[in-house]
C-alpha cells in the first residue's frame, strides 16, 4: 500500500516539505494524487522530482502517479518535462489516464522544437568559446531564442462559398461542358469560392480584373475558367486565345501541370495548351510556331523575345487573342514594371485581333494601408498604369472570410471553465466537440479574424506565447496554463480540420559577438552590431580560435593616430584599403598567455640566427609578432600602465593563435582558422533545416528515426515545398531561413 500525497496540498507547503516527499517518490512507497492540479511552474516540478533517478523513463513516473486524477493539461506538460529531462527532443510516449502509449499523431509545436534543436547543435558544433562567460552569455542569447524567436501562428481561413459548376451552368455564367473539367475523381462538381464566382462574372461582362486573395485561395482558378469557357463557346477558334506571363519557369511548371489535370478529365478535347519558356528543345519550339496552342504559357522575357523575332510572330499576332493574364501582379514594380509596362502596350498594338484584349491581373497583396475602398483604388491604379486600360476600383476582386466556428461568442466565465477543466480525452475530440469549444471561437478570432468595416479581414500572424499572453489578461489564469491549453486547442483543430494552422518560424543566419575592450569581469556582451554602448565604449566582433577557442577582437589599428576601431565580422579575407591602418586581431591578456619573452614559442622559421643579434625575426614575420598594447573602452591606445585595459595585437592574416599555439600560413582564408557565431555557410545551414525536416516528417510518419547527416564547415537559396494535412514548408534565404510549417 503507498502512502497518498495530494499535490494540491503539497504545493502550499515549503520547498523543504516538497523535497522530503520527493524522497518518497524516488522509493516509490508513494501515490501523487494530482486531483484540482491544472498546471504546475517548471521549478515546482524540478523540486517535486528532484530525488528521482536521472534515468527515469515514462513508465516509472506512471508508478508514482494516481493516473486517473492527471487532467489533460498537466499530462502535457509533465509529458514535455520528462523529455526534456531525459535529453529527449521528441516525445516518445504521452502519459494517459489509462497507460503510457505512442502516438501517430504529428505534434508540430514539439516537431518545430525538434528542428530548431538540430539547428543549434549545428551552430554549436562549429564553435569553440574557451571564455565562460562568453559561453555562458551565448548559450543564455540561445536559449532565449535570439536566433529563432517564437513562431508565429497562421490560421488558415474559410472562405466564403460562392457556387457549384452546375449551378453556374445553370445560371449560363459557364458553358455545360464545364462540368466534365472542373469536378473531382468521383465526378462531384467544382464548389467555387465567392470571389472565384465575382471573377467569373467580371469577366462574362468582359472587363478587365484583378484578384488581390491570399495564397491557397485558387486565384488561378479565376482566369482558367473563364479562358476555358470561351474556348467551349467558341471551339472553332484556331491559334493563341489567351497568354498567361509568370515571373518564373517554376510557376510556369507547376500551372501547365494543373491545368493538364483538367485536360485530361475530358479525352480528346480539343482545348491545347503549352509552355513556352525558352527552355524547350528546338523542335518542340518548332511545333508551337507551326501550330500556335489556344493557351500559351510564358514569362516576360520570353514574350519580349516573341514581339522581335519574327518567325514567333504567328504566337503574338494571332486574331483571336482576347486573354493576357499577368500572375503574381506585385512583381512587376520599378523599372522591370515599366519594361512589362511597355511590352504590354508592344503586345496590343502587334495583335490583330478584333476583339478588345481582356486584361487580368492576380496578386496575394498588393495594398495593406487605408480602408477597404482605398486599398482598391491603390491596386486599381497600379493595374491601370501597367496594362494600360481602365480598371475599375469594383473590379478589384478581394477575398470575402467567413468563420469556421459557428458557435456564438463565449463569456469570460465561459473561457475560465473551458481551461480549468482541461481538454476532453482523445476519444472525446470530435469535430463537433471542437465546434461548440469556447476557446475555438477566440482562437479563430483572436488568430484568424477581425471584424473591419462590416468585413472579416485576416489578421496578423502573432505567436502562441503573444496569445497566451492575451488569454491570459482576459480570463486571469496563469500564462503557463493558458499557453499548454492553446496548444493541445491548436493539435485538435488541426487533427479535426476544425482550425486549420501554420507555424512561421525565421530563422537568423546570427551574427557575431560583440565585446567591449575592458576586464575580462567587466566587459558587455551583446549580439546586436551597434557601434557603442553606454559611457562611449566601443563594441567590437568577436571571433573564436576552431582549436581552442580564445576570443579575439576584430580589429583596425591606426598607429598614427593611437585608436584601434571595430572592424566588420564579416571582412575577415579583406584586405584593407589605407596602407596607414593595420588590420587585426587584439585578444585580452592574462597571466601565461604571452608575454615580451615568449618569442621563443613562435617557429624557428619565422627567425634567422645572426651572429651578432643572434636569433632575429625575418622581414616578412617581424609585424606578426605579438605587440603588447594599452587599450582604453573607447579606443584610444595609451602609454599609461595605469589606465585601460592591456591587450596583445597580432595583425592580419591570423598565423598562430596567443593560447594553443596552433601554426597557420598565409595562405589559408581567416574563415578556416577563426570562427564566429554564424560562421557555418547559409547553403549548407539551409540544406541542414531541409533535411531535418524531412527526416523528422519520416520519423514522425513511419517509426523510423532521423538520420541526419554531420556536416563540416562549408561555404543560397533553396526553395522546396512539403505537403502534408497542415503542414507546408518553405525555405529560402534573403536575409533569414524560414521555415513554414
Amino acid at each position: 500500500m503507498k502512502l497518498p500525497i495530494k499535490l494540491q496540498d503539497l504545493l502550499q507547503q515549503n520547498e523543504s516539505a516538497i523535497v522530503a516527499a520527493s524522497t518518497f517518490f524516488s522509493q516509490k512507497i508513494a501515490l501523487l494524487d494530482c486531483t484540482g492540479v491544472v498546471t504546475v511552474t517548471s521549478e515546482q516540478l524540478a523540486l517535486l522530482f528532484s530525488s528521482i533517478p536521472e534515468d527515469w523513463e515514462f513508465q516509472e513516473f506512471s508508478e508514482i502517479l494516481n493516473l486517473s486524477t492527471v487532467n489533460s493539461i498537466f499530462n502535457h506538460q509533465l509529458q514535455e518535462w520528462i523529455n526534456q529531462r531525459l535529453g529527449h527532443t521528441q516525445p516518445q510516449s504521452s502519459i494517459t489516464n489509462a497507460e503510457l502509449s505512442n502516438t501517430n499523431e504529428l505534434d508540430i509545436f514539439n516537431f518545430r522544437n525538434e528542428v530548431i534543436g538540430d539547428y543549434r547543435r549545428y551552430i554549436e558544433s562549429f564553435l569553440k568559446i574557451r571564455d565562460s562567460k562568453v559561453k555562458e552569455f551565448v548559450d543564455a542569447e540561445l536559449d532565449k531564442g535570439q536566433l529563432w524567436t517564437d513562431p508565429l501562428v497562421q490560421l488558415n481561413p474559410s472562405y466564403k462559398k460562392g457556387a457549384t459548376v452546375k449551378e453556374l451552368v445553370q445560371q449560363q455564367t459557364l458553358h455545360p461542358d464545364s462540368e466534365n473539367y472542373f469536378c473531382k475523381k468521383d465526378g462531384t462538381p467544382f464548389t467555387f469560392h465567392y470571389h472565384q464566382k465575382q471573377a467569373f462574372e467580371t469577366a462574362q461582362r468582359q472587363e478587365p480584373y484583378v484578384v488581390t486573395t491570399g495564397t491557397g485561395s485558387g486565384k488561378s482558378m479565376t482566369y482558367v475558367v473563364p479562358i476555358f469557357d470561351d474556348l467551349l463557346r467558341h471551339p472553332e477558334i484556331s491559334g493563341v486565345r489567351a497568354i498567361l506571363v509568370y515571373p518564373m519557369n517554376a510557376l510556369i511548371n507547376s500551372q501547365k501541370e494543373e491545368l493538364d489535370k483538367f485536360l485530361r478529365q475530358v479525352p480528346n478535347t480539343h482545348i491545347r495548351v503549352e509552355q513556352y519558356t525558352g527552355q524547350e528543345s528546338l523542335t518542340r519550339k518548332t511545333e508551337i510556331q507551326n501550330n500556335p496552342p489556344h493557351i500559351l504559357l510564358t514569362n516576360y522575357v520570353m514574350l519580349e523575345l516573341m514581339l522581335s523575332r519574327t518567325h514567333e510572330n504567328k504566337l503574338v499576332e494571332s486574331a483571336n487573342l482576347k486573354f493576357l493574364v499577368l500572375d503574381e501582379l506585385h512583381t512587376y514594380r520599378g523599372r522591370q514594371g515599366a519594361d512589362v509596362a511597355i511590352l504590354i502596350r508592344k503586345l496590343r498594338q502587334r495583335s490583330k485581333s478584333n476583339d478588345e484584349l481582356l486584361c487580368i491581373g492576380t496578386s496575394a497583396t498588393m495594398s495593406t494601408e487605408g480602408s477597404r475602398q482605398q486599398r482598391r483604388q491603390v491596386v486599381a491604379d497600379v493595374a491601370s498604369k501597367l496594362f494600360g486600360v481602365e480598371i475599375k476600383p469594383s473590379n478589384v476582386i478581394d477575398e470575402t472570410l467567413e468563420r469556421s466556428i459557428q458557435r456564438a461568442e463565449p463569456t469570460i466565465e465561459q473561457l475560465r471553465q473551458a481551461i480549468l477543466a482541461g481538454l476532453p480525452s482523445d476519444l472525446e475530440q470530435t469535430p463537433t466537440e471542437f465546434q461548440n469549444h469556447p476557446l475555438s471561437y477566440w482562437i479563430e478570432m483572436n488568430f484568424g479574424l477581425e471584424a473591419r468595416e462590416g468585413h472579416l479581414v485576416r489578421r496578423q500572424p502573432i505567436s502562441l506565447e503573444t496569445g497566451a499572453t492575451k488569454l491570459a489578461e482576459q480570463t486571469q489564469l496563469p500564462e503557463e496554463t493558458c499557453l499548454t491549453v492553446l496548444k493541445q486547442m491548436f493539435l485538435w483543430g488541426s487533427k479535426t480540420k476544425g482550425l486549420a494552422f501554420r507555424l512561421h518560424q525565421f530563422i537568423s543566419q546570427g551574427g557575431s559577438v560583440y565585446a567591449t575592450i575592458e576586464n575580462r569581469d567587466k566587459r558587455h556582451f551583446t549580439l546586436e552590431g551597434q557601434y557603442t554602448t553606454t559611457d562611449n565604449r566601443l563594441l567590437y566582433p568577436l571571433v573564436f580560435c576552431r582549436e581552442c577557442g580564445q576570443d579575439y577582437y576584430v580589429v583596425r589599428y591606426d598607429a598614427d593616430k593611437h585608436i584601434i576601431l571595430p572592424q566588420l565580422p564579416t571582412a575577415l579575407d579583406i584586405s584593407p584599403d589605407d596602407a596607414d591602418i593595420t588590420e587585426g586581431y587584439l585578444t585580452l591578456d592574462e597571466p601565461g598567455l604571452w608575454d615580451t619573452g615568449d618569442e621563443d614559442r613562435l617557429p624557428d622559421s619565422w627567425f634567422s640566427e645572426t651572429k651578432k643579434k643572434g636569433r632575429v625575426a625575418k622581414k616578412d614575420f617581424a609585424p606578426f609578432i605579438p605587440r603588447k598594447l594599452q587599450v582604453l573602452a573607447n579606443g584610444k591606445v595609451t602609454s599609461s600602465l595605469l589606465q585601460g585595459t592591456t591587450c596583445w595585437f597580432i595583425p592580419k592574416p591570423f598565423l598562430t593563435c596567443l593560447n594553443c599555439g596552433v601554426l597557420h600560413d598565409k595562405k589559408r582564408n581567416e574563415f578556416t582558422k577563426l570562427s564566429r557565431l554564424s560562421s557555418e555557410g547559409r547553403s549548407t545551414a539551409t540544406t541542414l533545416l531541409c533535411l531535418s525536416t524531412t527526416s523528422r516528417l519520416k520519423q514522425a510518419f513511419t517509426g523510423e528515426k532521423p538520420k541526419l547527416p554531420k556536416f563540416s564547415a562549408l561555404p543560397i537559396t533553396v526553395k522546396m515545398r512539403l505537403y502534408k494535412p497542415d503542414i507546408s514548408m518553405i525555405l529560402c534565404k534573403p536575409v533569414f531561413y524560414g521555415l513554414h510549417f
